[in-house]
């Protein structure tokens, strides 16, 4: 058996969840406690510095509704789910406690909604 094959990674969930803007607005207007329930520190430095800081944050909430769709994993805290950017723009996904989970995420919004899609790998 000349140099055995890696096993292919396989697929164990996907999630997708579409967020309103102005919904995350008025949550984070009527209650700011909802932006420290819900996003890291880093999240919130990212989002906020920004112009569309309303559609960075519920494009970040979208991702962190699908990765909980993708794991089947409800009572997840939010909070546990932190979305960064890569050097070139590409979201990463990483979930407390669960170091070596495999996901990946595609992110796209407007100024009225914020889509995210993200597949989970064995």
């Amino acid at each position: 058996m000349p140099g055995k094959r890696a096993a292919a990674p396989c697929v164990s969930g996907l999630g997708v969840d579409l967020a309103e803007v102005d919904r995350v607005r008025r949550l984070a207007e009527r209650a700011p406690a909802f932006l420290k329930r819900t996003f890291t520190a880093g999240e919130l430095a990212y989002s906020l510095k920004s112009r569309n800081r309303y559609e960075r944050l519920a494009a970040r909430f979208a991702v962190k509704e699908a990765v909980i769709k993708a794991l089947d994993a409800k009572r997840l805290p939010l909070r546990d789910i932190e979305v960064e950017n890569t050097a070139s723009g590409r979201p990463e996904v990483r979930v407390k406690g669960m170091p070596g989970l495999r996901l990946l995420v595609s992110i796209t919004h407007t100024s009225t909604a914020a889509f995210a899609a993200v597949i989970a790998f064995k």
